[in-house]
């Protein structure tokens, strides 16, 4: 299913029954830029490149090294998503008045 086809499904159910079930994955639905793809497609290809010429120790540490990374922009993503909502929200409000 694409992009735009999943977020159109998202809306046509009930949002805030899903929020609150913790049923909601947003994060299922990937950008379907010809960018994106693109870089994943680099990103992919430049990790393998690596990490077949390094071994022992050096591959562990780079690996754990890409794991950390990985950790550290979903934190930034997550806190940036909350700071958004929260923007969203106070528009919402301000609007409202």
């Amino acid at each position: 299913m694409k992009t735009k086809e999943k977020i159109e499904e998202y809306l046509k159910e009930d949002i805030i029954g899903k929020l609150y079930e913790n049923n909601l994955y947003l994060s299922e639905i990937l950008p379907q830029e010809k960018e994106y793809d693109g870089v994943t497609r680099k990103i992919v290809e430049i990790s393998n490149r690596i990490l077949k010429q390094i071994e022992g120790k050096n591959k562990k540490d780079l690996i754990e090294y890409m794991e950390y990374v990985n950790i550290k922009q979903g934190i930034e993503a997550k806190h940036q998503f909350e700071l958004g909502f929260k923007v969203a929200i106070q528009l919402i409000l301000e609007g409202l008045a």
